[in-house]
């Protein structure tokens, strides 16, 4: 076969399809070590295959010069280059260090088999579809390489349902000191009696600033939340809602439905493990 139909072959459809779905669907729905790695295999599967198509001449050594760009990437050392990066218009750029996704490196010998002595037949013979599909996949693998480091999302507008509780084993005057001491304000508001199990009062914490990759990423603009002493030394700590900006409204219940999760994750990390 040749070279230029690396990207016609069922393990490079199958690999690209797995990376989409994983970066769109998978991450967002099912967030755990699983889907964090599947993107980095995929990846690592697919692209050396991808460059071997354009320039063939890269075939013998490209799974070797990918193994030494993800390394790199993942290195602290890089973090300059992505600040350079983020500072041109209209360009953000994300990246976890985590050096338990060199596991992945694992999928390279595999990639390099396919690529130099691996003999399959493309997915289709007609050389006019062949030349069609061939474009079709070049374009959509840049943008699914291109999505996993430049996020083509909006920040969305509105206010997310949350409703985790946690259990803090600490009193309830603690736990705002020490919301306070993160540099946060923990301001008490009076509600109506009939909402919300007859409690009449909750709590807010304003401009929390999201971080990815010690980056801001988004600001939330504020938290709702309950704290009920249970006992002495016991609070429950319950996430009423955040609210994403001061206007803007999300109806999409999948959307809701994400986000909840997201930030649910998120505040359990970032503000939950630290009052504990």
């Amino acid at each position: 076969m040749k070279r230029k139909d690396l990207i016609l072959n069922l393990y490079f459809v199958i690999g690209l399809t797995v990376l989409i779905l994983n970066d769109f669907y998978l991450k967002y729905e099912y967030g755990n070590f699983l889907t964090g790695k599947l993107s980095d295999f995929a990846g690592l599967l697919i692209f050396p295959m991808f460059i071997a198509s354009i320039i063939p001449k890269l075939r013998k050594s490209i799974s070797l010069i990918t193994g030494i760009g993800f390394i790199i990437w993942k290195l602290p050392l890089f973090t300059p280059v992505v600040d350079l990066i983020n500072q041109l218009p209209f360009v953000s750029m994300y990246r976890v260090i985590d050096y338990s996704d060199y596991i992945a490196l694992l999928i390279l010998p595999l990639s390099h088999y396919l690529i130099n002595y691996h003999e399959f037949r493309p997915i289709i013979k007609i050389e006019q579809i062949k030349s069609f599909l061939r474009f079709s996949l070049l374009g959509v693998s840049f943008f699914a390489f291109c999505a996993t480091s430049f996020p083509f999302v909006e920040m969305p507008q509105g206010t997310v349902y949350i409703g985790d509780s946690y259990n803090i084993k600490r009193p309830k005057d603690s736990i705002i000191a020490t919301i306070q001491k993160l540099g946060y304000n923990c301001d008490s508001h009076e509600m109506p009696s009939h909402t919300y199990d007859g409690r009449f009062a909750y709590y807010q914490t304003d401009n929390i600033v999201r971080y990815y990759d010690k980056q801001i990423f988004d600001t939330i603009a504020s938290v709702k939340y309950f704290l009920e002493e249970i006992k002495p030394n016991k609070t429950k700590l319950t996430i009423i809602n955040v609210t994403l900006s001061k206007e803007g409204h999300i109806q999409d219940w999948k959307t809701l439905k994400r986000l909840s999760k997201l930030y649910s994750s998120w505040l359990k990390e970032n503000l939950i493990e630290k009052v504990k």
